[in-house]
């Protein structure tokens, strides 16, 4: 196990850049929603697989390895730092759950091997991205028949019809939508249903 890389990533967490905003109460606000959205609109059952796109700092990712019922969690970042600090704090905390993680462009996994009950896009992955209809229709097609997608976005440029259209266009429902402008965020959270 990697302690000093550990050590050095939870410094860097909290140093003079990002520790005025990793504790500020308008961040914890957003893990909060982030996770009551979560568990208010999506129930995970037992073997269901999860994917998550784009783990950043690993704590939504985290988050959802804890919510498994012996199913899986795939978490894809193109970022190896990412990656690699994901896994060693997934080591660190001897967590015992199934956790799949690949280093790769969303836009260039081919193939998964399974597909999922639920899918995870949060925060700005999707703006990192900066792809839109392309991006969602390889995210669908990694969905199970009747498997959900939560996406989340922070893009304040980002309209609500342009996730309808993009929705329709690939059979997908949506069954619920949240906009909150709580903190001087325009963060739009949604779950949407393959039909």
């Amino acid at each position: 196990m990697d302690y000093k890389f550990l050590s050095q990533t939870y410094g860097q967490a909290y140093d003079s850049e990002a520790g005025p905003w990793n504790l500020s109460l308008a961040n914890k606000y957003l893990e909060y929603m982030f996770t009551r959205f979560f568990e208010e609109n999506f129930k995970v059952t037992k073997g269901d697989d999860i994917c998550n796109i784009g783990i950043g700092a690993g704590y939504w990712d985290r988050y959802l390895s804890y919510q498994l019922k012996e199913g899986s969690l795939t978490s894809i970042d193109i970022d190896p730092l990412s990656c690699h600090q994901l896994r060693e704090c997934l080591i660190n905390e001897k967590n015992p759950n199934k956790v799949n993680i690949i280093n790769s462009d969303i836009m260039l996994v081919e193939n998964m091997a399974q597909q999922f009950e639920i899918i995870t896009m949060v925060g700005s992955t999707r703006k990192e991205i900066n792809l839109y209809d392309s991006v969602f229709e390889k995210i669908f097609s990694f969905l199970k028949n009747q498997g959900s997608l939560y996406y989340q976005t922070l893009d304040h440029r980002e309209r609500k019809e342009d996730f309808i259209s993009v929705c329709k266009k690939n059979g997908m429902k949506i069954e619920n939508y949240l906009l909150d402008n709580s903190y001087g965020f325009r963060a739009q959270y949604w779950k949407a249903i393959k039909k």
